[in-house]
């Protein structure tokens, strides 16, 4: 039986902006283009096949394809005969496990978000934005049932259990999109940082998009929503003006009581908050007292659920968001990690979520190079920057493999940013994370 992954596209707009469609976007700026990358994190070469659904559930194009071990197929969406500009979901079926991303973009901003493995009929989304400091959001649904359900949006001030904005789409069919936009909501305030719920009558996938304007126009902002919270979440990537680059941290309680939260940073800092039920805190890294300058990691508890996102910028206006970790394995898989490929670069922070100390070794597909870590201490994280790999050549656009030497659970951030000049001193958004995939 095959084992079928699910990934959400968000934008695939390729030569002009879609009017028609029921879910287009409300992000400024475009056209979009996508890209999704698929890795073989099996035993054996996979045989894979894409369906690709629009907007309104129907099914316009499959292709099918072989990946071998740990390799990755690359496909950018504007290039698939067939496909008219507009915007689109994908799912994917493999006979082996497999891991994808997405990337999308227009000439000055960008984003990334991982597949979705399957649905679930509640998503917590951490952050929604109506004029939130000049960001505003959008959040995004998939019907992944076989069948039409009905979506709700539910949108939650800090410090009330009570929603402020509630709206739903009935009758959504099934493999549609819909969006909700939150600018100009006259029920949010503005720099208010909101949480939201999605609820459904069946199986959906829910994301959120996050974008600039004003000074910050071009930052766009992209991650998945939690289909269940947990009492422990890890932030494998923190900054605090580490090489120019900063993180906000964002905490939503999604339990039914109050939240006590303590937040352990690796620098030895350690911060508590209390937040009331389907509220959320968000936390300026660089307004934490004390905290120390640089790359920082933390770990995140509650005595009720949570989900956690983190933020990250720089100066130049790139941006980008990934979920916290709440499971973790000793191998991490990253399907797509680039060395001045078209001016783009990536890095990888790996923290160590166990107990003792751990060495890594990160290994990539169609590359002999290879690199184990120091011995990492226990919630500590460790940073693979690319373009300092004299191993690897200039131009590889490919896959790798994080493994843990000593048997500790890991977890890894997956950062890749067009930083090569002139684009590094231009102000354009750039920047893609998603978070590594567990194996």
């Amino acid at each position: 039986m095959k084992k079928v992954f699910l990934l959400f596209l968000v934008l695939c707009a390729s030569l002009a902006t879609v009017g028609s469609v029921s879910a287009a976007t409300t992000v400024p700026g475009g056209p979009f283009s996508s890209s999704f990358n698929i890795q073989n994190i099996g035993t054996d070469t996979a045989s894979v096949m894409v369906e690709y659904y629009d907007a309104t559930g129907a099914m316009v194009f499959t292709s099918s394809h072989m990946i071998e071990v740990d390799d990755v197929l690359s496909v950018y969406v504007p290039a698939v005969a067939g496909l008219v500009a507009g915007e689109y979901s994908i799912v994917i079926s493999s006979d082996q496990p497999v891991a994808a991303t997405s990337n999308f973009s227009d000439a000055d901003s960008g984003a990334s978000y991982s597949g979705f493995v399957e649905g679930a009929a509640e998503w917590f989304i951490p952050a929604v934005y109506d004029n939130y400091y000049a960001y505003f959001s959008e959040v995004y649904a998939q019907n992944v049932s076989d069948s039409a359900v009905d979506i709700t949006l539910s949108i939650y001030a800090p410090g009330n259990s009570t929603p402020v904005w509630t709206n739903t789409k009935t009758a959504v069919p099934a493999k549609s999109s819909v969006n909700w936009p939150q600018k100009d909501l006259a029920e949010l305030s503005t720099n208010v940082s909101y949480s939201a719920i999605v609820t459904a009558t069946g199986n959906v996938v829910a994301m959120a998009n996050i974008f600039g304007s004003g000074s910050v126009a071009a930052q766009l902002y992209s991650y998945n929503g939690f289909p269940a919270g947990a009492a422990t979440f890890y932030a494998p990537a923190l900054y605090n003006n580490y090489y120019g680059w900063n993180a906000a941290l964002t905490i939503q309680n999604v339990s039914t009581s109050e939240a006590s939260v303590t937040v352990d940073f690796s620098d030895g800092t350690t911060q508590y908050y209390t937040i009331p039920s389907n509220s959320s805190e968000a936390i300026y890294v660089p307004a934490v007292p004390a905290i120390a300058p640089g790359l920082l990691s933390a770990k995140v508890t509650s005595d009720n659920d949570i989900a956690v996102t983190v933020n990250i910028s720089n100066a130049y206006n790139r941006a980008a968001t990934y979920n916290g970790v709440s499971e973790a394995t000793t191998t991490v898989n990253a399907p797509n990690v680039m060395k001045k490929y078209y001016g783009y670069s990536s890095s990888m922070t790996c923290q160590n979520l166990g107990a003792a100390a751990t060495t890594m070794t990160v290994t990539y597909a169609g590359s002999a190079a290879t690199e184990t870590s120091p011995s990492i201490d226990p919630g500590n994280s460790w940073e693979i920057y690319l373009p300092a790999k004299v191993a690897i050549a200039d131009g590889y656009n490919g896959s790798a493999v994080v493994v843990s030497d000593d048997a500790q659970p890991i977890a890894c951030i997956v950062n890749s940013n067009m930083e090569d000049a002139p684009y590094n001193t231009q102000k354009m958004d750039q920047l893609f994370s998603y978070n590594g995939v567990n194996k």
